[in-house]
């Protein structure tokens, strides 16, 4: 039985990021993601007690997902230029796919879910560590300039942020590579010429 309800749960929860998707964060209801799963909504709260239950275990699977993966793309035996490539594309692609974890991390209304700040947090920290792991290996190779990492790792994640953004409005991956370079070749070599 314990198999079966863990089974249902997925089902739900596959359901609620497709409603999320359609309606998203506040205005779906518990019947939107009741229906979108089959079942009626009195069965819903059986595994779920409320919406935020179902978001904060949507966020929560979307944030190992996105968190392995990111992992993975930097764990890579590449230059320390390719990894910080990879972790931008791949960044970007999984937010895209991501819906509901992005929408978590954006949407200002969701701020009053404790566990939303605190995926926030951890997000970020996530990021600065990731970003500064990549720079410190770059440095350590003579690749990099030594200067100030934790400001170059946090100044390369507000220029993902606005990218992101931008890719969100436009609801397009199309440019990505395109412009993950561009923004890679300026971080790298300047704009001066030498």
């Amino acid at each position: 039985m314990h198999g079966e309800k863990r089974d249902v749960a997925h089902k739900i929860l596959l359901a609620a990021v497709k409603v999320f998707d359609k309606y998203g964060l506040r205005k779906t209801t518990m019947r939107d993601i009741a229906e979108s799963a089959g079942m009626s909504k009195s069965s819903l709260y059986y595994y779920f007690k409320s919406k935020r239950d179902i978001l904060s275990s949507v966020v929560k699977q979307e944030s190992l997902t996105l968190t392995r993966k990111l992992h993975h793309a930097i764990q890579q035996d590449i230059s320390p230029q390719q990894k910080l490539r990879e972790y931008v594309v791949t960044r970007m692609h999984l937010l895209f796919e991501l819906s509901v974890y992005y929408a978590s991390l954006s949407e200002a209304y969701l701020e009053q879910y404790s566990f939303i700040e605190q995926e926030r947090e951890a997000f970020t920290a996530f990021e600065i560590d990731a970003v500064s792991k990549i720079l410190s290996e770059g440095v350590l190779k003579g690749i990099f300039r030594g200067r100030d990492i934790l400001a170059a790792a946090k100044t390369i994640i507000i220029i993902m942020k606005a990218l992101e953004l931008r890719l969100v409005i436009s609801k397009s991956m199309d440019e990505l590579d395109s412009t993950v370079d561009t923004m890679l070749e300026i971080l790298f070599h300047g704009l001066e010429t030498r």
